[in-house]
């Protein structure tokens, strides 16, 4: 699994996973709208110059590791001070571990010690799964930006 920060020529692979009904759906519960999705790509663009490891990142798998399959990031929350992980995954993806690989790679960028966040949809049960095996404890349920409910898991990262 390789993992390289996205940069502005990469608009289209990222569009892959916005656009994506099921994996929106499942993510944020509904597809981003084409303003929505340019603004998130910006910010995410000028997120990226920060220092190693906070930013997000395009996955590669495959022999070669060209074989894109989605996102992962690890941003810093200034309004609670701790790291937070972030993924998606295409569909075709799902099931197969590359999830479960994703999330403890991210961890690796982590430095011990650190509190780390995840949020995830109520209905998003692989998900949960994936975080529960990395030693996440769901913390509470709350609402998102948007009002819909959303599941908080926390960790403090130590490197084994």
């Amino acid at each position: 699994m390789r993992l390289e920060k996205y940069k502005e020529s990469d608009k289209q692979l990222y569009t892959q996973l916005v656009f994506n009904e099921k994996l929106m759906q499942m993510n944020y519960g509904r597809t981003f709208t084409p303003e929505e999705a340019n603004m998130l790509f910006q910010w995410i663009v000028r997120q990226n110059v920060s220092e190693l490891p906070f930013g997000t990142y395009k996955v590669f798998v495959g022999e070669e590791e060209e074989e894109y399959i989605g996102m992962g990031a690890i941003l810093w929350n200034e309004e609670d001070s701790v790291a937070e992980i972030e993924y998606m995954l295409l569909p075709k993806y799902w099931n197969q571990g590359y999830g479960t690989a994703l999330v403890g790679k991210l961890l690796k960028m982590l430095k011990n010690g650190e509190q780390v966040n995840a949020i995830t949809d109520p209905a998003n049960i692989g998900s949960q799964r994936i975080l529960q095996k990395h030693g996440f404890t769901l913390v509470k349920e709350e609402c998102n930006t948007e009002g819909a409910p959303v599941l908080l898991f926390q960790k403090i990262y130590e490197n084994r």
